[in-house]
């Protein structure tokens, strides 16, 4: 079965390297950049399966970058899960940017690995639906380390992408 590739946008040096080192440990691969300006660039370069993209970032926060996403025809369908710390409130509006899923901060492996995960089936399941059929096998092109911010600094002996 192939890996899930998840690009994560988290301004928080601490929490990106945390995210980022428990999305590897749950066996995804794994690009992290530090705002939504640097996320758009790298779907870019590097489509992901999955976003995962904290909402209050500089430059690019994370719900204009889910607005982005789903503006443009080619990523209209990329899931995107939310990431917030500030409630409910939030992930309403992230819903309503067009997020596939909001959770809110801190929260645990097990809960974002079952987002995730949801969040793709949703997609996938509407995808066959639309196209009458199954879906056919997508190409695992090289997922590199990015084009912009490069992976999550991590803890050590811990490689990305992996």
């Amino acid at each position: 079965m192939r890996r899930l590739k998840i690009l994560l946008a988290e301004d928080d040096d601490d929490l990106r390297a945390l995210y980022g080192y428990m999305l590897l440990t749950a066996g995804y691969k794994v690009n992290a950049v530090r705002n939504g300006l640097e996320a758009f660039a790298e779907i870019q370069v590097n489509l992901p399966d999955v976003v995962v993209t904290d909402i209050a970032m500089p430059v690019l926060n994370g719900l204009d970058l889910i607005v982005a996403i789903r503006s443009n025809d080619e990523l209209a369908d990329l899931p995107v899960v939310a990431v917030t710390s500030f409630g409910e409130d939030i992930c309403e509006l992230a819903y309503a940017a067009g997020a596939t899923s909001a959770i809110n901060k801190p929260t645990e492996l097990e809960t974002m690995r079952e987002v995730i995960e949801a969040a793709v089936s949703r997609i996938s399941s509407a995808r066959l639906r639309s196209n009458g059929g199954p879906l056919s096998e997508l190409t695992d092109k090289n997922y590199t380390r990015g084009a912009t911010a490069g992976p999550a600094t991590i803890p050590p002996r811990t490689r990305p992408w992996n």
